[in-house]
């Protein structure tokens, strides 16, 4: 999956806005609207990293996410995982690991990102992207 967030600060304090791919939501048989697919939350310093908690509006669940440097050329990548607060299942998924990129204030280089938003395979991720996401490395 790829996505788009805007990070921002207000009085101080982090925040987070995205929206859910719209595929995702269809998926799910949830409607595709703006308003269902937003997702709103926080974001607080850890010792080596930060962690955001996110939810949809009315959401019953939300996802704890933790998220690291990773050493780059420009120094713009984060690297962790995503957990969703949901009772385990034998057949579902409650952690994935996840990369951010920070894209900077470029209105080009976000609106490109935005366009490719949605599912994807791994071959159509970016090299460093993949070699980060470890797909074929059990998640521990």
């Amino acid at each position: 999956m790829v996505g788009i967030v805007y990070v921002f600060r207000v009085s101080g304090a982090t925040y987070v806005r995205g929206f859910e791919a719209r595929e995702a939501m269809r998926q799910q048989g949830l409607p595709v609207d703006a308003a269902s697919r937003e997702f709103r939350g926080f974001i607080a310093r850890q010792e080596d990293g930060i962690v955001a908690v996110i939810s949809r509006r009315g959401a019953m669940t939300c996802s704890f996410n933790y998220l690291s440097k990773v050493a780059s050329f420009e120094n713009n990548y984060w690297v962790g995982y995503v957990s969703r607060t949901v009772r385990e299942t034998p057949n579902a998924t409650r952690i994935e690991r996840m990369v951010y990129e920070h894209l900077g204030g470029g209105t080009g280089q976000i609106l490109d990102a935005a366009r490719q938003a949605g599912f994807c395979s791994v071959d159509e991720l970016l090299p460093f992207h993949a070699r980060l996401l470890q797909p074929d490395a059990e998640f521990r």
